[in-house]
């Protein structure tokens, strides 16, 4: 099972009134393209990347399997650029 994805501390998306997505990050502020802000909007703590996926497919009539590759390759990149709590590993 896939881990829910949580924004590291001083992180947070916010929209904004004309309905484009930005993240709020210690460095400044990030501008999101719609999809990016779609998925980041998503990032809660408490759905996994799969049920992220899922949400999207639905709201956007697509197919899951399509949508679920442009989440992990977004989320990959917020966890390159330290924008995502790191896994903790737990006892072996």
């Amino acid at each position: 099972m896939s881990v829910p994805p949580k924004y590291a501390r001083g992180v947070r998306f916010r929209r904004l009134a004309d309905g484009s997505g930005v993240l709020l990050v210690p460095e400044g502020v990030v501008k999101l393209s719609e999809t990016a802000a779609s998925i980041a909007e998503l990032v809660d703590g408490a759905r996994t990347p799969a049920e992220i996926a899922t949400a999207l497919a639905v709201q956007f009539d697509a197919r899951p399997d399509a949508i679920a590759t442009d989440v992990a390759g977004l989320l990959r990149d917020f966890a390159r650029k330290t924008w995502l709590e790191s896994e903790t590993p737990g006892p072996a």
